[in-house]
């Protein structure tokens, strides 16, 4: 297949090399045309010239997929999308593109430490989707089937409120030298590092997208109040 990659992030970057492993023929779009250039050197890819293509792909950040659609609306018959988020997403590749293929997908990893599992929202699944999940498979990924609703409602606690505990714990902790920590402590450090190396937009996108925070703060509250029979309630409560 021709194959459209908008977005030359690392994200973007990673499915357009893994598709171009799988034997298809990639070039790369950006909203920042200096992107896509260096990323397609970088890779040995093209770049879009325009036309039309097989498939295409947006690896754009959640907040860009309405601006994303629109612009290249009509440009293929299949439409795959790595955006981390499907009920706002799904809606805006329906409408951009309503008579093409249509896949969801979120890879649960960073680029970084693929292969892993792979959510995946087949909306109009066809042979040029289903030719992408067949590259995901070739390289080593898990596919796991859902929905767009159960996709967006684990995100809340496996993104928002996760990396809002991280991220809160780290603000709180003050520096302690290595043979004080603890085998609780010390691989919460470690999640702070992998958090943090991140990039703090992903992060960003990802907190106000999805609910999460709130609460995990009102629990932190609760936690702080507590003594006594309290709190032996709430570490129950934590326990079932």
């Amino acid at each position: 297949m021709h194959v459209l990659v908008v977005g030359s992030g690392a994200m973007g970057r990673w499915l357009a090399s893994l598709l171009a492993d799988a034997g298809h023929t990639v070039a790369l779009a950006d909203a920042e045309p200096e992107r896509a250039q260096a990323a397609a050197a970088d890779l040995d890819l093209a770049v879009d010239t325009g036309g039309d293509y097989d498939l295409l792909s947006l690896a754009v950040p959640m907040s860009a997929v309405d601006a994303a659609a629109s612009e290249h609306a009509g440009r293929a018959d299949a439409v795959v999308d790595v955006t981390g988020e499907m009920r706002d997403t799904t809606a805006a590749i329906r409408a951009a593109f309503p008579d093409a293929e249509r896949l969801s997908t979120h890879p649960l990893f960073a680029p970084a430490n693929a292969p892993g599992t792979v959510a995946v929202v087949p909306d109009t699944p066809g042979e040029r989707t289903d030719a992408v999940l067949d590259a995901l498979v070739a390289a080593g990924n898990t596919l796991h089937e859902t929905t767009a609703a159960d996709h967006d409602q684990a995100m809340e606690t496996v993104q928002a409120k996760t990396h809002a505990a991280v991220l809160a714990y780290a603000l709180a902790a003050e520096e302690v030298a290595e043979p004080f920590h603890t085998p609780v402590s010390g691989p919460l450090a470690d999640l702070v590092e992998t958090v943090t190396t991140g990039e703090a937009d992903v992060y960003r996108e990802i907190q106000a997208r999805f609910d999460g925070a709130d609460e995990l703060a009102t629990a932190a509250r609760r936690i702080a109040a507590a003594d006594g029979d309290a709190f032996a309630a709430l570490f129950e409560e934590a326990r079932q």
